[in-house]
């Protein structure tokens, strides 16, 4: 799998988070565009559906944060969405329209926000033969372990930011890597998970020192908001400087 490829890189894989969320309005086209500019391995992405079945790009539950407007897209239609809602002056995007941006020149994490989508999700991927350079995470156990009652091929990651962890449960629903918040990726969680055969990406990271530590504890990624940073930081990092 391409995609288990691209989180075999040394010193670490870099991930775009939302695209490039520090730089560019995120889970937008100019995002993924940006990320996957920038150098990153991998982009990620969140997915939500709207009241007609359309798959889009947001991370929260409605526009509130990123728009003003508390308007949860499960309750209007994708057209609505078109005509009344920017965010930042860019268009909502959706999961097609995020596929056939990335074509392979970057990974993909694509978010399930709603467990109930994934059979949607996992279609979608089918649909545009995405499924060599595309990665399922998701903080629900239910949607990866769908994922892979579908597909015992595709890969899938499970997040989680409370502790203990969920590496045992991670394992359990055959994913092949975990993604903690970076205050539970130790150096002890990155070799239990490693033992395991689980790959790690540690997240959301945004500076050259903390990248360095986490590289020294052997996290396989970096999930960052920005991703040209992390690339000029990862060079440095890799000529000890």
């Amino acid at each position: 799998m391409l995609i288990l490829k691209k989180l075999s890189v040394k010193p670490f894989a870099i991930i775009g988070h939302r695209g490039a969320k520090g730089v560019k309005p995120e889970n937008t086209i100019v995002a993924i565009e940006y990320g996957v500019k920038s150098g990153a391995d991998i982009v990620e992405i969140d997915i939500r559906k709207t009241k007609d079945g359309q798959l889009i790009l947001l991370h929260d539950k409605d526009f509130k944060r990123l728009t003003g407007r508390a308007i949860p897209p499960s309750q209007v239609d994708f057209e609505f969405i078109r005509e009344n809602i920017t965010i930042d002056g860019e268009p909502v995007a959706t999961l097609d329209e995020a596929l056939q941006t990335v074509n392979g020149k970057a990974g993909l994490f694509i978010e399930i926000k709603e467990p109930e989508t994934t059979q949607d999700v996992v279609n979608k991927v089918f649909e545009h033969f995405a499924q060599e350079w595309v990665a399922f995470i998701s903080f629900y156990e239910e949607a990866l372990a769908q994922v892979k009652q579908i597909d015992n091929s595709l890969v899938t990651g499970l997040i989680y930011m409370k502790p203990p962890g969920k590496i045992l449960e991670a394992k359990d629903i055959n994913c092949e890597f975990v993604l903690p918040y970076y205050k539970l990726a130790t150096e002890k969680a990155i070799r239990f998970a490693h033992r395991l055969k689980l790959k790690v990406v540690s997240w959301i990271i945004n500076d050259k020192d903390t990248a360095r530590i986490f590289a020294e504890r052997g996290s396989d990624g970096i999930a960052t908001d920005y991703p040209d940073l992390m690339v000029k930081w990862r060079e440095e990092i890799k000529r000890g400087l």
